[in-house]
């Protein structure tokens, strides 16, 4: 973020969000994540209210009116219920003022099972992208977004399941086992569910190998998918995981390490609603791409995808190099 005075419209503009809904015209409520990326990769105070008066105008719904409130006792009570988004943030919201973002995230996530796939993923981004704007009503929208649609899976880890080798032999076993299998379902949410409720996928998916440095290996993996099939899905496989990256930062390592199966058994149904690994020629060494001509054509783009992944590829190729962030952003703004 370049100056105070893209901060200060930032913060106005995620406040504003506030009276959209959870959901959108044929989408959820992308654009305070867009924004944040936005602004994080250079984008002065005009485009941002640029790209708000444009959502606001072409996709956003009006949030209904909160009737009833939600004690910071009784939230779990309103797992799964849609329509109490809204006391559900507002109740997070009451409760992060009072102790901190870390300390209502932490009890959040250590109470229900962790459902990452919630929302296609967008949850648990939302939630990332409001830490890392410091932004309250964001984190506590993350939150009730998490809560209010709350999608688990069903699938325990257990001794009997072999652990995977590596990441990549857990994807590809999975996506072997829908080889050439086709979902009628249009929604990521939908098709996740549909894998989940499989009995094919229970029996492919291995375990997750709990080692340090296990989230790195995942996020080499996803961009290694992504860049061999541009997938929409495999997309938000690449912008979740960094987004656990920023989430599981605030928690302590007993409770992140309970989290990684959960974490993990999501984005293996993600990558088995694809199918199996496509082989591609994956020289990418381009010496005429540069990150700055990359941001510069995504904060132009209108498109809320493209602005988020080509944000996220360009943070992680900064913490962990990889020509495959470079290329595979570059593709997708041209």
């Amino acid at each position: 973020m370049r100056s105070d005075s893209v901060r200060s419209t930032l913060n106005a503009l995620l406040d504003a969000n506030a009276r959209f809904d959870l959901g959108a015209k044929g989408t959820t409520n992308h654009c305070p994540m867009a924004l944040v990326a936005l602004a994080e990769m250079g984008a002065s105070s005009a485009r941002l209210s640029a790209f708000f008066d444009r959502w606001a105008s072409t996709y956003a719904l009006s949030a209904p009116p909160v009737v009833t409130r939600i004690d910071r006792r009784e939230w779990k009570t309103h797992l799964g219920t849609r329509a109490a988004f809204g006391a559900l943030r507002l109740c997070f919201l009451d409760w992060t003022a009072d102790t901190g973002p870390a300390s209502v995230i932490a009890s959040v996530l250590s109470e229900v099972r962790f459902a990452p796939a919630t929302q296609a993923f967008h949850s648990i981004i939302r939630l990332a992208y409001g830490i890392e704007a410091g932004h309250a009503g964001e984190i506590a929208s993350g939150l009730a977004s998490l809560i209010a649609s709350h999608l688990p899976i069903d699938i325990r880890a257990d001794s009997k399941r072999r652990e995977a080798a590596s990441i990549g032999e857990g994807f590809d076993q999975v996506g072997e086992a829908f080889r050439g299998v086709s979902f009628a379902q249009s929604t990521i949410t939908s098709r996740v569910q549909a894998v989940a409720d499989d009995p094919r996928f229970a029996s492919a998916v291995l375990a997750l190998p709990l080692r340090a440095g296990v989230l790195d290996e995942i996020a080499r993996a996803t961009i290694d998918a992504y860049w061999r099939r541009p997938d929409f899905t495999l997309l938000h496989t690449v912008t979740v995981t960094r987004a656990a990256r920023i989430v599981f930062a605030l928690l302590d390592a007993r409770l992140v390490e309970q989290l990684m199966p959960d974490f993990w058994i999501a984005l293996c149904a993600a990558y088995a609603t694809v199918g199996e690994r496509v082989q591609t020629d994956t020289r990418v060494v381009d010496p005429h791409i540069e990150w700055r001509d990359v941001c510069k054509k995504a904060i132009a783009s209108d498109d809320d995808h493209v602005i988020k992944m080509s944000y996220t590829c360009w943070c992680e190729d900064r913490r962990d190099p990889s020509p495959l962030y470079l290329a595979s952003a570059a593709r997708l703004v041209s």
